[in-house]
């Protein structure tokens, strides 16, 4: 019997251990979220995506985001609710009532790792010895450190949440119809105008995108609106902007130089998607027809920028569509 307590204050100790690993990677690394973070967050974005798929309703995707938000924080102190209660569990007679001196049950010892954890006081049971008066001090620290941290990961969303839906704005702003867009390019004022500010865009939209790392969690915050929807913008915006370097007019093109600095920053943008959408294919993997090119686009062509190196970063910005519920 012994041994099997043992047994369970070790288990207890490495859900303890791997819980707060999992944290200290999601909020405090830049290279995306912790492995059970990763687990829980893709899996139920894919059964929202099956859902919606099913039956479309973005107002009801829109939620997701800020769903799986508190889910995984919720999950972080379960774990550690759990990981804790098996190690006390192990205290045996030395964990108490603090008024009669008996030993605490189970209830009661489940009981005293919630109070112990809120950073509260240890309630009406008191650990008795060394070592359990080590480790419920460990378990306040511990509870006050997940606290901490998944209060400030979920302030520090919010704004890039935020980032998110203002970058794509900007670009339906400039752009409005797409077709529309083209045909009014054919003035050189217009097309300089319309590529510095979509160039601009772009690279704040690249540095946007390498926050995912850091707040994985944000790829998952879908907007209502498809004004507001990021992947969709993006994608509109790069489809001008390859448009405008292979313009029918050779005297409207970017410089050299400008259309290699435009290739590295769908790359990196690309590559930053990558991560996101990592092991992500729709049934088909065919691009639906609503993300098709504008033949007009597909059409023009330099030696700058080929169609050919455009399609294959193209695939994954229409599969970030995809990814994001549109």
């Amino acid at each position: 019997m012994a041994d099997w307590t043992n047994l369970q204050a070790w288990l207890g100790a490495a859900i303890i251990i791997f819980t707060l690993f999992d944290a200290f990677v999601t909020i405090l690394s830049l290279r995306g979220g912790g492995p059970l973070t990763t687990f829980v967050s893709r899996r139920l974005w894919g059964a929202m995506l099956a859902v919606h798929r099913f039956s479309p309703c973005h107002k009801l995707l829109s939620a997701s985001g800020p769903v799986l938000l508190i889910v995984v924080v919720l999950i972080w102190y379960s774990l550690l609710y759990v990981g804790w209660f098996l190690v006390f569990r192990a205290a045996g007679p030395d964990l108490t009532d603090s008024t009669t001196l008996t030993a605490a049950n189970d209830l009661q010892r489940l009981y005293f790792t919630g109070v112990t954890l809120s950073g509260l006081g240890y309630g009406d049971y008191t650990a008795q010895h060394f070592p359990w008066t080590l480790f419920s001090t460990l378990a306040v620290a511990t509870g006050t450190l997940l606290t901490s941290l998944g209060l400030s990961y979920i302030i520090a969303v919010v704004p890039v949440a935020l980032e998110k839906r203002q970058n794509a704005r900007q670009i339906n702003a400039l752009i409005g119809d797409q077709a529309q867009a083209l045909e009014r390019l054919y003035n050189k004022d217009d097309v300089t105008f319309l590529w510095d500010k979509l160039f601009a865009i772009q690279l704040n939209s690249m540095r946007f995108s390498t926050k995912y790392g850091a707040y994985p969690v944000v790829a998952y915050f879908h907007a209502a609106q498809v004004q507001s929807a990021f992947s969709l913008a993006y994608l509109k915006a790069a489809d001008v902007l390859f448009y405008i370097v292979n313009h029918p007019n050779p005297d409207f093109r970017p410089s050299p130089s400008e259309v290699i600095a435009l290739k590295r920053l769908l790359a990196s943008h690309s590559d930053n998607i990558r991560e996101v959408i990592d092991g992500y294919y729709p049934k088909d993997r065919d691009i639906p027809a609503r993300l098709a090119i504008d033949p007009r686009i597909q059409e023009t062509e330099s030696d700058n920028f080929s169609w050919a190196e455009y399609q294959s970063l193209r695939y994954t910005l229409a599969l970030a569509c995809l990814y994001d519920g549109w």
